[in-house]
């Protein structure tokens, strides 16, 4: 008798989904992006926030209905592929793309742990001679990557529980940043003043910050280890949402009411904003509280990434080794050292592409570029199936009307969503007016590449 293979356990309820998606979406990028936006965007760093926000909810709304009709962990590719069934290569790009986000999501958080562990450690004492601070950042993030693929490793009960701890945590600190910015606030900041950037400086601005809101469109990928998840996982992408667009543009409104926009640079935006009210037992409260963020925020997007290739592995799109389920902890090994593998090459390629130092004298942590090639090459990948989903949701009100939706998207024209329309149409604006860095997408395609090159034909 053939032996059963194991499939994942189904353990995620819908607290735990809401819980997964929350700290997806809060974690690394609004203590680490926050600051390179205001560099864009300044006092108007709030409007930014609002039209990250629009995308964010326009495409939520399309990845609500998509995993109420197929609760499957391949997410993105599967609903493309329903979509669009004699476009098999089409489908593989939306999935691997947005396996790519999530890869490069885990870099991203991973960067911002390094940031803010190293101002820590160089509060106390300066670098050793032999290691620069460049060096420093890229061994600290990789060592993040590893630790918490271990525990991705581990099992998904395991990640939900350090999860929900993590989002407490950071959540706690957010909401320290709202608090003293609007009551003990130290600047009267002009809300509708606009950098020397413009309006462009706000859309370049929204295009960065977009990366605080990547991690809804990922908690799709949980949907086979998720109870009821027809029901449970419109329900949780919807909450993880409101919440944390709520807190963000608290946090942007509060944040240059503590310091001057153009103060808020380095490795540690928010812990800058929390010394100006509570000195630097403030400082050290938000650097400390935002280690627990962004290593919340590599360990989500790890288990996103992994759980999304192994989906498509199962489909027969990558190699079949990708689809082996390790029999004790029920997870999927092999997409997870994947996962690690990309998350680590683009630390190392965005590393040596930044500018990153130490000044001893002044005891400051000066990082540039690092963050935003990472966090660029993450919200490159979503945005580009971000228009192949929208599209889906479109494509099968039209040709499969008979199927099953319990969440169907509000607002219609006709048949049509007019949500679907809105979240693809920002999608392609936001790609045609602020992707241009070479570095970015000279990642993307070495990754497309890879992609290729595994892919089961």
């Amino acid at each position: 008798m053939a032996q059963e293979t194991p499939s994942l356990k189904k353990a995620l309820n819908l607290v735990q989904a809401t819980f997964f998606g929350v700290g997806l979406i809060l974690g690394a990028g609004i203590y680490v992006v926050i600051g390179a936006v205001a560099q864009y965007a300044g006092n108007m760093t709030w409007l930014a926030v609002v039209l990250s926000g629009l995308i964010a909810s326009f495409t939520g709304l399309s990845y609500a209905e998509l995993s109420s009709m197929f609760p499957y962990a391949s997410s993105s590719y599967y609903y493309t592929k329903e979509a669009m069934p004699n476009r098999k290569s089409i489908a593989f790009l939306v999935g691997w793309l947005l396996f790519f986000e999530a890869a490069s999501g885990a870099a991203t958080a991973s960067v911002g742990f390094s940031s803010y562990l190293l101002s820590l450690l160089l509060s106390f004492h300066s670098l050793p001679e032999w290691l620069d601070a460049k060096l420093a950042m890229i061994i600290l993030s990789t060592l993040v990557v590893i630790v918490f693929t271990i525990v991705n490793y581990i099992g998904i009960s395991e990640s939900s529980k350090v999860n929900i701890i993590f989002t407490l945590i950071e959540a706690f600190g957010l909401l320290v940043i709202i608090v003293i910015g609007f009551i003990f606030s130290r600047v009267q900041p002009n809300y509708f003043e606009p950098t020397n950037h413009g309006f462009y400086g706000i859309l370049l601005g929204a295009s960065l910050f977009f990366f605080a809101y990547t991690g809804f469109e990922l908690m799709a990928t949980t949907a086979e280890e998720t109870i009821d998840a027809k029901y449970t996982m419109p329900k949780a992408i919807i909450a993880a949402l409101a919440v944390t667009t709520t807190l963000y543009l608290l946090v942007a409104l509060a944040s240059v009411r503590l310091v001057p926009w153009d103060h808020l640079t380095g490795g540690a935006p928010l812990a800058t904003a929390a010394e100006s009210v509570l000195g630097v037992t403030g400082w050290y409260l938000l650097a400390f509280i935002a280690l627990f963020s962004t290593s919340n925020t590599v360990l989500g997007f790890l288990v996103s990434s992994s759980r999304i290739s192994y989906g498509m592995a199962v489909d027969g799109m990558l190699h079949p080794k990708l689809s082996y389920v390790d029999k004790k902890h029920r997870t999927p090994l092999y997409t997870i050292l994947l996962a690690m593998i990309i998350a680590i090459f683009e630390i190392v390629v965005a590393g040596y592409a930044s500018e990153i130092t130490y000044d001893p004298t002044s005891g400051i942590l000066k990082v540039s570029g690092i963050i935003s090639i990472v966090a660029s090459s993450a919200n490159l990948g979503a945005l580009i199936a971000f228009i192949f989903v929208n599209l889906a949701v479109i494509i099968l009100r039209k040709t499969r009307k008979d199927l099953e939706r319990p969440f169907k998207i509000p607002l219609n024209i006709g048949d049509i969503p007019i949500a679907p329309i809105l979240g693809l149409a920002l999608s392609l604006i936001v790609i045609a007016l602020t992707f241009h860095d070479p570095v970015v997408w000279f990642i993307t395609v070495v990754v497309l590449v890879v992609g290729v090159l595994i892919r089961r034909v």
